[in-house]
């Protein structure tokens, strides 16, 4: 019991006795490294990178704010951990579903803490005279061209150069809410999830959002929904496992 003492609200605390983590310092890793809060990551003076989510630049280094597998592209670091809600991020491509029209701004909801907000004209060869009529419910393909805790995300869908590039209006089809971790999955060079809808299917298209949505389009709509319920259930399936799914849904769909 002379080990341990209660703390009341106000009461001062000795330092001496509070538990501390002895941060590392690590350079970019090369492949992915789990990291915890207060280690620092040395950041070039030459880089470009952008800090994805997780991270906080100070100094030269970023700094982990929150525990998780630090990840790193061409682009951007970042830590990759599996949240339950979506938190924005400058340059990732999200799906969203249009909640209304405000002035000159679409309001779009893409699973954050708040409403995102797109220009009417940020669309590939928009004006203010020949723009996109959406309407409420419409799902659209974009990039996160502004994030920050303290305002509302925006939205584009073009890119840097002016061009769509795959960013549009997504017509038909059908939306699949999933975890966010399966769309970093789904979203990974020749990722082994896809590998069965691709020998199964020759005509489909999937859309995929870092935000939790994937939008699935395929020659019919049997087919759409085969594709959809193997997406609910494939996330924490072995390789093996995976085909064996496949083969069962389309069985079932007739």
């Amino acid at each position: 019991y002379n080990e341990y003492k209660s703390y009341l609200s106000g009461m001062e605390v000795d330092e001496a006795v509070v538990p501390t983590h002895p941060s590392k310092v690590i350079d970019i890793p090369d492949h992915p490294k789990v990291v915890v809060s207060g280690d620092r990551i040395r950041i070039p003076d030459t880089s470009k990178l952008v800090m994805g989510p997780g991270l906080l630049f100070e100094n030269g280094f970023a700094r982990v704010t929150t525990p998780g597998v630090l990840r790193t592209t061409k682009k951007m670091i970042g830590i990759d951990r599996n949240h339950r809600r979506y938190v924005p991020v400058t340059e990732e491509r999200v799906i969203g579903v249009v909640l209304g029209h405000a002035q000159d701004n679409y309001r779009v909801d893409i699973g954050a803490a708040h409403v995102a907000m797109m220009s009417t004209i940020a669309f590939e060869g928009a004006t203010q005279r020949n723009k996109p009529d959406l309407k409420v419910g419409n799902l659209v393909y974009a990039r996160i061209i502004a994030a920050n805790k303290d305002v509302e995300p925006e939205l584009a869908c073009v890119e840097r150069n002016g061009k769509s590039e795959g960013l549009q209006v997504l017509e038909k089809g059908h939306l699949v809410t999933c975890s966010l971790g399966l769309c970093r999955k789904l979203r990974t060079p020749r990722s082994p999830l896809l590998v069965p809808l691709t020998k199964q299917f020759q005509l489909f298209e999937l859309c995929i959002g870092m935000n939790g949505r994937v939008w699935v389009v395929s020659d019919s709509l049997k087919h759409t929904i085969v594709i959809s319920m193997y997406l609910r259930q494939c996330e924490d399936m072995c390789h093996s496992e995976l085909e064996t799914l496949l083969k069962q849904l389309v069985k079932s769909a007739g």
